[in-house]
C-alpha cells in the first residue's frame, strides 16, 4: 500500500458506488465524504486516512499536507445525464426530488436545470462546480497531471482491473450497484433533447473522448502477462 492519500472523486452516475467497494476493501481506513460535517473534521480525518471517497471536487487536497493521488470515473455525458435524470426524478424511492410529471425533454430544454447537469464532470475535475462551462484545457490538464487513474463507466470491468494494477491490488470483480431503474432506450427520446444534451455538454464530451484515448493507451500498454490476466479476469467476471 502506498503512503499516498487516495482521493476518489466520485462523479454522480458513473458507476461510482460500485467502484467505491473495491477501494474500501483495499483501504482499511476509508473516509466517506458524506459523513463529514466541516473542513475541520475533514482535515482531522485525513491525517490517518488511506482514502477519501465521495462527491467532492478537485482541490480537496488543500485540506492535507500529505502526498496524494486522485482517481475518478467518467461516462459519456448523454448516458450520464439520462441516468441522473431517471435516478433523481423518476425513482419513487428518491422521494426528495421524485417528479412524476417532469419529462426528460422538459428537463434538458429548461435552462433552470443547466446548473445541475451541464458539464458536471469537467466542473468537478476543474474544481469550478458553479461554472456550467469550465475550460476544457484546464479539465484536460487536471486529468493528465493530477489523476493517477481515470476509468470509464462503459468499461467498468476493465476499469476495475486497471485500477488494481496501478494500486498493486489483487483484481476482484464487484457487480454494479445503485443502477438506475426503468431507464428508457434512446429510441424513446426526442432528437431535440438528445441534441440539447450533447450541445450543452460539449466540454464533457471532449473530456470523455480524451479519457477514452488515455484509457485505450493504458490497455495497450499492458504486458503480455497482464493482458492474459485481464482476459482471465473478464471471463470470470462475465461468467
Amino acid at each position: 500500500m502506498t503512503n499516498k492519500l487516495l482521493f476518489y472523486l466520485h462523479i454522480p452516475k458513473t458507476a461510482g458506488s460500485s467502484f467505491t467497494q473495491t477501494i474500501t476493501d483495499n483501504c482499511p481506513n476509508t473516509v466517506h465524504f458524506h459523513t463529514l460535517t466541516d473542513g475541520i473534521q475533514l482535515s482531522e480525518k485525513l491525517i490517518d486516512a488511506d482514502a477519501l471517497c465521495g462527491h467532492f471536487i478537485y482541490g480537496i487536497h488543500h485540506f492535507t499536507k500529505r502526498p496524494y493521488r486522485y482517481i475518478t470515473m467518467l461516462r459519456h455525458p448523454l448516458e450520464r445525464t439520462l441516468s441522473h435524470f431517471y435516478f433523481k426524478y423518476k425513482n419513487p424511492a428518491y422521494e426528495v426530488s421524485y417528479d412524476k410529471e417532469l419529462t426528460f425533454e422538459e428537463y434538458v430544454l429548461n435552462p433552470y436545470y443547466d446548473a445541475e447537469y451541464c458539464n458536471l464532470q469537467a466542473r468537478m475535475i476543474t474544481g469550478e462546480i458553479n461554472n456550467p462551462y469550465p475550460s476544457f484545457k484546464k479539465a484536460r490538464s487536471h486529468l493528465d497531471k493530477h489523476f493517477a487513474f481515470v476509468g470509464l463507466a462503459e468499461q467498468y470491468d476493465i476499469s476495475l482491473f486497471l485500477l488494481a494494477q496501478i494500486m498493486n491490488w489483487k483484481p476482484q470483480y464487484y457487480p454494479k450497484v445503485n443502477v438506475t431503474p426503468n431507464r428508457p432506450a434512446y429510441s424513446t427520446l426526442s432528437s431535440d433533447a438528445i441534441k440539447n444534451v450533447i450541445l450543452k455538454n460539449e466540454i464533457d464530451r471532449k473530456l470523455y473522448e480524451h479519457a477514452c484515448n488515455r484509457f485505450n493507451e493504458s490497455v495497450l500498454d499492458l504486458s503480455s502477462e497482464q493482458t492474459n490476466q485481464l482476459k482471465a479476469y473478464l471471463r470470470a467476471a462475465r461468467s
